[in-house]
C-alpha cells in the first residue's frame, strides 16, 4: 500500500462517526473533493469489506458511492456486493449497497430478504430499461409497503420511465406476480408522467393488443392496450389532468391530422373522466394553441373543443366564446356547437 492509500484510509478513519466533530468535518470534505485512482477504489474496496471498526467499513463505502467508483471499477461490483449480503451492521450493509448504486449489482439485491438492502438497491437501480424491468418485476413479486411506495415515487423521475414502464405493462407475462396485478398496474400508471404514458400507450404497435395468454387474472384474451388505456383513464379521473397531460394531447391533434380518427374512442373516453375544473384547464391550453395555428391546425383544434363541450358541458360557454372570435369558422361547426348548446348529441 502505497502513502496516497495509506492517507486515504487516515482520512476514512476520521471521517467515522467516531472521530471528533471538526476533525471529521474537514475529513468528509476532503474525501469528497478526493480525486480516486484504480489503486484509491481497490483500497477503499478493501477497507468497506474487511475494515475491523464497522464505522470505518461505513464511511469507506459511502465513500465509494459518492464518487460511484464501482460504475468505472465493474470488478470491484461482485465482491461489494457479496459483503452486503454478508454484512451484519446494518449501517454498513446499507453503505455497501450504496457502494454499487447504479450498476447491475444493485439490481440483483432488488428482491434481498432484508428491507433495508432491498431499500437501498431501489434507490441504486441504474437508469437503463433492463434494470427497470427487473425492479419491476420485484414490485408484481409482491414487497412491503415501504418498497412499493420507494418504487412508485421513483417511476416519477426519469424521462424515459414512462416508456419503460409501458413497454413492461405491455410486454409482461408476470410470472412473477403473487396476486392480481392489475391494481399495482394501476398504480403505476398514476405515478408516472401523464403526457408520456398517454403518449407510449398509444403508439404501442398494435400487434400488442391481443394475446392468446392471460394478461392477468379475469381478463384472459383480452386487449392488453384498452385494459391499460381504462387503467390510465381511471388514474387521470382520481388524480385530476396534469399541465403536461393537456399540452401533450392538444399538440398532437395541432400536428398530427389523423390523430383524432386513430384514437377517438380513447379519447373522448378520457375527456368523459375529466372533472369539470379538469375540462376547463384542456380547454384553455387547446384555446392558447389554437390562437397561434395555422388554418387547418385550427380546424382540428376546434374539433378537440367540441368534443371537450359535448362531454363536459360546462366548457361550452368558454369553447362559444373562442370560436365566436373566429372568421373562418366552418358553418358545420357553429352548427355542432348550437347544437351542443342546446343539449342536442
Amino acid at each position: 500500500m502505497t502513502n496516497g492509500q495509506t492517507d486515504l484510509l487516515e482520512l476514512i478513519q476520521y471521517a467515522s462517526e467516531s472521530s471528533e466533530g471538526l476533525v471529521r468535518m474537514d475529513a468528509v470534505r476532503r474525501l469528497k473533493r478526493r480525486s480516486l485512482q484504480r489503486l484509491d477504489a481497490l483500497a477503499l474496496s478493501e477497507f468497506a469489506r474487511k475494515a475491523e471498526d464497522p464505522a470505518w467499513r461505513t464511511t469507506a463505502a459511502q465513500v465509494l458511492g459518492f464518487h460511484r467508483i464501482a460504475c468505472n471499477y465493474p470488478d470491484l461490483v461482485g465482491p461489494l456486493k457479496g459483503a452486503a449480503a454478508a454484512e451484519q451492521d446494518p449501517e454498513a450493509r446499507r453503505a455497501l449497497v450504496y457502494a454499487i448504486r447504479d450498476t447491475d449489482g444493485a439490481s440483483d439485491l432488488l428482491d434481498h430478504p432484508l428491507i433495508d438492502v432491498a431499500g437501498e438497491a431501489i434507490a441504486g437501480v441504474p437508469r437503463s430499461e433492463v434494470a427497470w424491468h427487473r425492479m419491476l418485476d420485484a414490485y408484481f413479486s409482491g414487497l412491503s409497503p415501504n418498497l412499493e411506495h420507494r418504487i412508485l415515487r421513483l417511476v416519477r423521475g426519469p424521462d424515459e420511465s414512462a416508456d419503460w414502464v409501458v413497454k413492461y405493462l405491455l410486454m409482461s407475462s408476470f410470472e412473477q406476480a403473487t396476486d392480481d396485478p392489475t391494481e399495482k398496474a394501476g398504480l403505476l400508471l398514476q405515478h408516472i408522467d401523464q403526457g408520456r404514458a398517454l403518449s407510449a400507450l398509444l403508439a404501442a404497435d398494435d400487434r400488442l393488443n391481443r394475446t392468446h395468454q392471460e394478461i392477468w387474472p379475469g381478463l384472459a384474451r383480452r386487449e392488453r392496450k384498452r385494459v391499460l388505456l381504462e387503467l390510465f383513464t381511471r388514474g387521470v379521473a382520481e388524480a385530476g389532468l396534469e399541465t403536461n397531460l393537456a399540452e401533450v394531447l392538444v399538440d398532437r391533434v395541432r400536428q398530427d391530422p389523423d390523430y383524432v380518427g386513430k384514437h377517438g374512442r380513447n379519447l373522448r373516453a378520457l375527456l368523459k373522466a375529466l372533472s369539470p375544473r379538469d375540462g376547463e384547464q384542456l380547454t384553455l391550453v387547446a384555446a392558447h394553441a389554437f390562437d397561434e395555428a395555422e388554418s387547418k391546425a385550427r380546424i382540428r383544434l376546434a374539433d378537440l373543443m367540441m368534443m371537450v363541450a359535448k362531454e363536459l358541458p360546462n366548457t361550452t360557454e368558454t369553447v362559444g366564446k373562442i370560436l365566436a372570435d373566429w372568421k373562418e369558422a366552418p358553418p358545420e361547426l357553429l352548427l355542432k356547437l348550437r347544437q351542443t348548446r342546446m343539449g342536442i348529441r
